[in-house]
């Protein structure tokens, strides 16, 4: 089946007989987003050293409480069009930040890179990019404002790697594209949450399928062979026992629906992969299991909604069948140009048969925003964070994080 739609994708990209009617148009676009931060929380983690020892020393980043930050891409869009009616084209986004860039990479100048076909059957994408059940997932954070609510950039300016074992899902969504939280002491990707988690393997090379949007309905499927792999050659990647998966399948339902003055969104997504095995211990790890279900309702400006998540398997170490459980909830509101949002996630990993390991974690995230002129949005959002890895000592954490920004889009 993968070495079929592997086939058939690059007879898409690379056919034949359709000869453009005008070459590729390029389109440039982007944001630049500046940010002034604060976070605090509880001493140990406030004065952290880098080593991840509570040593009681302000010699760690997060022993002073605001931050100044800038995210700026820069986005090239390539479309065209044949003459038999075959759309075709490219996307190429770049990190434009004078300093290291937030997805802990600097060696990565691209954050994503994608080929793409599209007709009347659907659309096919093949590249460094996201999957299609991100793509077509629905929770609270689909609707949240200002840096994007419990989805946003509130983990970036406190300390939620933890000082015991336990590692924390602090994204909604699939795993794969929030991050796994796999147990610190074997070092599973996601297990240190300082900086970015939205991983390079959320972008790992792989080809999506969508199809047309139909009565509101639009399916999506994505093959990605090793979520290591990113990029060019470079980017290869052996066997090993790293926590991570093989032959990944990604997909989801997504449906839109207007009634009247009401809108309704709903979507199904799952995902499923093999551990990475390397021939010595990897027998020990789990493979991926996991699965969304997401609903929105919205009328007269407002919108409410949420979302369950249930993964039997994240990769973990078999033996702990370590699992993940979540949801989301929230609600917003827009008037014109001023739009505001309430969400809130919670997220337990539970590790099984090591006892009074689970972690849990929850957010609750108020943002609001004001598109003042056409591409230039002032924002502001705070949000207040807890942590418990039913542990004792002083590995529990909570606090508030504050954020004031400015984006601009263009």
């Amino acid at each position: 089946m993968k070495k079929l739609l592997l086939a058939t994708t690059a007879l898409g990209l690379f056919a034949a007989g359709a000869a453009s009617a005008a070459g590729p148009v390029v389109t440039v676009g982007g944001f630049a987003d500046f940010q002034v931060g604060s976070g605090s929380q509880e001493d140990a983690f406030q004065n952290q050293s880098s080593a991840g020892v509570q040593n009681g020393a302000e010699t760690s980043i997060y022993a002073r409480e605001l931050h100044t930050r800038t995210d700026t891409n820069v986005h090239f869009k390539v479309d065209a069009k044949a003459d038999n009616g075959l759309g075709y084209g490219a996307y190429i986004e770049l990190n434009a930040d004078t300093s290291a860039n937030d997805t802990e990479s600097a060696d990565n100048a691209a954050r994503r890179t994608y080929l793409y076909v599209e007709s009347g059957f659907g659309r096919v994408e093949a590249g460094s990019t996201g999957d299609a059940g991100n793509a077509l997932k629905v929770d609270a954070s689909t609707f949240a404002r200002a840096t994007g609510g419990i989805a946003g950039d509130f983990y970036k300016y406190v300390d939620l790697a933890g000082a015991g074992s336990a590692a924390f899902a602090i994204l909604p969504g699939l795993p794969t594209a929030a991050g796994l939280p796999g147990e610190a002491n074997v070092g599973y990707p996601g297990s240190t949450l300082a900086g970015d988690t939205h991983a390079d393997r959320a972008n790992a090379n792989k080809v999506s399928y969508y199809t047309p949007r139909i009565q509101g309905l639009q399916a999506g499927l994505s093959f990605t062979p090793d979520q290591d792999e990113r990029g060019t050659a470079a980017g290869f990647a052996g066997a090993s026992d790293n926590g991570s998966f093989i032959n990944v399948w990604n997909g989801g339902l997504n449906y839109q629906g207007q009634f009247d003055a009401l809108t309704l969104n709903a979507a199904a997504t799952g995902e499923t992969g093999e551990a990475k095995d390397n021939g010595t211990v990897s027998s020990l790890n789990d493979d991926l299991q996991a699965y969304n279900l997401g609903l929105s309702v919205g009328f007269a400006g407002f919108t409410v909604g949420g979302s369950w998540t249930d993964a039997p398997e994240i990769g973990g170490v078999s033996a702990d069948d370590v699992s993940l459980q979540a949801y989301t909830l929230g609600g917003a509101y827009e008037f014109g140009p001023f739009g505001a949002s309430l969400t809130y996630y919670n997220s337990t990993v539970e590790n099984g048969t090591v006892a009074g390991t689970d972690a849990e974690f929850q957010n609750i995230s108020v943002g609001a925003d004001y598109k003042l002129a056409p591409g230039l949005m002032p924002y502001v959002e705070v949000s207040f964070f807890d942590t418990d890895d039913n542990t004792a000592g002083t590995s529990d954490n909570s606090g508030t994080v504050f954020i004031v920004g400015t984006q601009l889009t263009f």
